[in-house]
């Protein structure tokens, strides 16, 4: 199964020359305080790739009886009920229920989505939060350190020296970026796949009422504008997904049994999301820091 190519996430501004070497002594003070930020943004990391797989497995199970309800109200009309035949009303009976069921899941499923966005936002906000500035007092002689860069001569970086023992700023930000990329990567799948399923329409005609551009949820948009995953005033269709997608999702068409079953299956694989890469990652950073990420 073919894994998608992510959108690039914008990271924060960067200045155009590199940070001067910082003396000794202000190394010493930007240190503790650096150290205490990563530590912090990496947890959040943690608990954000967590919050993630949760609302991945409830996703799953929610588009999964999401698709039975759907297949069993079309095969209804067909359906052999055996001594339940005769019974009057027992057919729209039935697919009243079934409607009211995929109503409850579209509802469940659409939640777990939102689940998701807000589990890539917390991502990508850690991310862009670990570098450590200065910032000076004017009622006070001591250095007190923020995340927010008030000197643009200060990249908060402590000139590209060793966080810990071995790993920069620059490489910390590094391996946060390839989490993020994963993780973007597989949110733009999974909405794709949300999308196709909120769309199922057994009215012959009517074309499916969501398109990519559409907001899934209320304040979707500002979320992804928040984090720098859209410009303007929607999150434009991956470029290399346009001409397929578009052709897919003809007028008026409800995917097969096969093809539901196909987007089940693409939503369990998490098929841009490499676990034992992320395992790897969280174990490195653990090391450095001397902290247990699991």
């Amino acid at each position: 199964m073919e894994a998608y190519a992510a959108t690039p996430v914008r990271r924060p501004s960067e200045p155009s020359s590199p940070s001067p070497t910082p003396s000794p002594s202000s190394l010493r003070q930007w240190r503790p305080a650096a150290q205490r930020n990563l530590r912090n943004q990496w947890s959040r990391l943690l608990a954000a790739k967590a919050r993630w797989l949760a609302a991945a497995t409830d996703g799953r199970s929610h588009a999964s009886a999401l698709v039975n309800a759907h297949l069993s109200r079309s095969y209804m009309p067909e359906m052999d009920l055996g001594v339940l035949k005769d019974m009057p009303g027992i057919r729209d009976k039935a697919s009243a229920k079934l409607a009211h069921k995929e109503l409850q899941c579209r509802e469940m499923l659409l939640s777990a989505y939102k689940e998701m966005v807000l589990s890539v936002s917390d991502l990508v906000k850690a991310s862009r939060g670990m570098r450590c500035f200065s910032k000076l007092s004017s009622s006070s002689p001591l250095i007190c350190f923020t995340d927010c860069q008030d000197d643009l001569n200060d990249s908060g970086d402590g000139g590209g020296a060793p966080v810990y023992k071995w790993f920069s700023m620059l490489e910390f930000e590094n391996f946060a970026q390839e989490l993020v990329e994963m993780f973007v990567s597989e949110l733009q799948l999974k909405r794709l796949i949300v999308l196709e399923l909120l769309s199922i329409n057994l009215k012959e005609g009517v074309d499916p009422s969501l398109e990519w551009s559409d907001e899934l949820y209320d304040g979707e948009q500002y979320e992804f504008q928040s984090i720098g995953l859209s410009s303007g005033d929607s999150w434009q269709l991956p470029e290399n997904w346009r001409g397929d997608v578009l052709q897919a999702r003809r007028s008026g068409h409800t995917p097969s049994h096969e093809v539901l079953q196909v987007y089940l299956t693409s939503w369990l694989a998490n098929v841009n999301i490499k676990m034992s890469r992320i395992d790897e990652i969280f174990e490195l950073v653990g090391e450095e820091m001397q902290i247990k990420l699991c």
